[in-house]
């Protein structure tokens, strides 16, 4: 690789977890309703990411791999959960 990639790969890290760290400390000062709909909202994202990737990788390889379809029942579960407010509850 060039140097120049590195130092770009570096600097986009470091931006990365910068923001990432940002956001978190906003977090704090949040009410614990705008933390629970963040939280909801987090939960049905993750779970679509995950159907998407699943069945996109199911239908790109053309036959059956376990580990995408557990993928995708993996997201689907976490959406029926989440829809049923069993999904970031605090015990």
């Amino acid at each position: 690789m060039d140097q120049i990639n590195l130092v770009f790969i570096t600097v986009f890290i470091f931006v990365m977890v910068g923001l990432a760290h940002y956001f978190s400390l906003k977090m704090l000062k949040v009410t614990p309703d705008k933390k629970a709909r963040y939280r909801k909202i987090f939960w049905y994202f993750y779970g679509i990411f995950f159907v998407i990737f699943g069945g996109i990788n199911l239908i790109e390889k053309g036959e059956f791999h376990w580990f995408f379809g557990l993928q995708f029942i993996f997201g689907f579960v976490i959406i029926i959960l989440n829809g049923l407010g069993k999904m970031g509850r605090e015990n």
